[in-house]
């Protein structure tokens, strides 16, 4: 059986927990005045996500990833994280040169986005591929749990 990630689950998990995020730091900005920055927003849904492909991973083929493959599988996952979030920040780029929020400093802006962007990718991969692996062990864990309860019961 040809193993896989769930990239499209793992794109909808990474999405949903954005907007969490999101959400989160709005309020936690409202009510206690506490800052939570966009790119650690953007790690905690990444990790998240990166888990719950783990947790699938197992459940799906009851095996933890060997390490090349949970390499492998972390940049399919970075290049989904980076489709997105490339998207998120063009449309944030839309706005804000509709509101004149840019005018003259649009090539130095992109130019540090961009850089920026490469740097967090890369330190995603490395943070997805270990959650990948602590996602599946998780899921190994809790299964083979089950399994000595069930067993236990039947002796």
């Amino acid at each position: 059986m040809q193993k896989s990630v769930g990239l499209v689950r793992f794109g909808f998990v990474f999405t949903g927990l954005l907007i969490v995020m999101t959400v989160v730091s709005i309020v936690l900005e409202i009510f206690t005045g506490i800052s939570i920055n966009g790119v650690m927003s953007q790690l905690v849904a990444v990790m998240g996500a990166a888990t719950d492909a783990g947790h699938r991973f197992y459940k799906n083929f009851e095996i933890v990833p060997d390490s090349g493959f949970a390499w492998s599988a972390s940049f399919q996952m970075t290049l989904v994280e980076g489709a997105i979030s490339l998207t998120l920040g063009g449309l944030f780029v839309l706005f804000l040169l509709a509101s004149g929020e840019l005018g003259s400093d649009l090539g130095s802006f992109l130019l540090f986005t961009l850089l920026l962007t490469i740097a967090l990718l890369a330190i995603s991969w490395v943070a997805k591929r270990f959650m990948f692996v602590s996602g599946a062990r998780q899921a190994e864990k809790v299964h083979l749990a089950k399994q000595a309860k069930r067993s236990a019961v039947f002796e």
